[in-house]
């Protein structure tokens, strides 16, 4: 097998239009493809760090909603444990109130019953004084009753 000239600049002519094809179609086509790769990068990994932005934005925002309601929680317990010892406050002011109230009620009852037997025992004497004369007559002497006689008989109808 021979190997004329035309073989051989063919040959040549290939291998120049290979170079050619490489410096005006591949290189380019390449550095675009290199370049949108880049892109590609650039805007994956801006996402990837927007993302992490996010997620911590997100985290702290859940940590900032549960901080905001365990403060809530303990003020409404603060205040609900407030309402109570001022419920009781004033549940104990209102017996104590109403005790004493009671209590001075119920002297002022007792009072007035010893008042009211006194005058009963002096209306029982003259009472009974005034049915013996009566009964038994003006001209007819009797004792009056006694205090102790008196005692007896409002001790018995009390």
């Amino acid at each position: 097998m021979e190997f004329n000239a035309t073989f051989l600049i063919s040959a040549l002519s290939f291998i120049v239009f290979i170079f050619i094809m490489n410096a005006i179609l591949y290189k380019p086509v390449l550095a675009i493809m290199e370049k949108r790769a880049d892109y590609i990068k650039a805007n994956k990994n801006e996402a990837d760090l927007h993302k992490q932005n996010a997620t911590a934005l997100v985290e702290d925002k859940k940590h900032k909603i549960a901080d905001a309601q365990r403060k809530s929680r303990d003020i409404v317990a603060s205040k609900a444990d407030s309402l109570k010892e001022e419920k009781a406050k004033v549940l104990n002011d209102a017996k104590n109130s109403a005790g004493s109230y009671f209590s001075e009620q119920k002297q002022s009852l007792a009072n007035q019953k010893e008042e009211t037997i006194r005058n009963m025992k002096h209306d029982v004497a003259d009472l009974a004084n005034n049915l013996t004369t009566k009964l038994m007559g003006i001209g007819i002497s009797f004792e009056p009753l006694c205090e102790s006689e008196i005692e007896e008989v409002m001790k018995k109808n009390v």
